[in-house]
């Protein structure tokens, strides 16, 4: 992660003052400055962001990858789509109508989902509103 900007949960180390090489965990973050909860010690200190290095073990390592395979999942049928309409059409002659027809048929779909599968609709709902979460973490 970018030393300058660290988030909750993220492991620590201390550069430069009294508290150089100390281990901490990130509890907040605010203006140029991030409140660290050192190990050994009971409390809490805000120090300047950039006296602090991430040391890559948090628990946040894993974020990165589902990430990109959540961008790759969201862009994928997007860009299908495109190629198949490029190839189908031979241009872009069209391209706004299909689209539109496209999401009005998705639409639908989502209203005969929700009529015929409620439970289906809302596994896949709350699907999306991970995926959305994930997405700003």
């Amino acid at each position: 992660m970018i030393s300058n900007f660290m988030r909750p949960g993220e492991t620590v180390r201390a550069r430069g003052g009294t508290r150089s090489g100390k281990r901490g965990v990130v509890v907040a973050t605010a203006a140029g400055r991030t409140k660290v909860r050192f190990n050994g010690s009971s409390g809490t200190r805000w120090v300047r962001t950039g006296n602090l290095s991430s040391t890559g073990s948090g628990s946040l390592s894993w974020i990165l990858p589902v990430k990109a395979a959540l961008v790759l999942f969201l862009v994928v049928p997007g860009i299908r789509f495109v190629v198949v309409h490029l190839w189908t059409h031979g241009g872009l002659d069209g391209f706004a109508t299909a689209l539109g027809n496209q999401m009005g048929q998705a639409a639908l779909a989502w209203g005969h989902l929700i009529t015929t599968d409620p439970l289906g609709a809302l596994l896949h709902l709350g699907f999306l509103g991970l995926v959305s979460r994930l997405m700003h973490w």
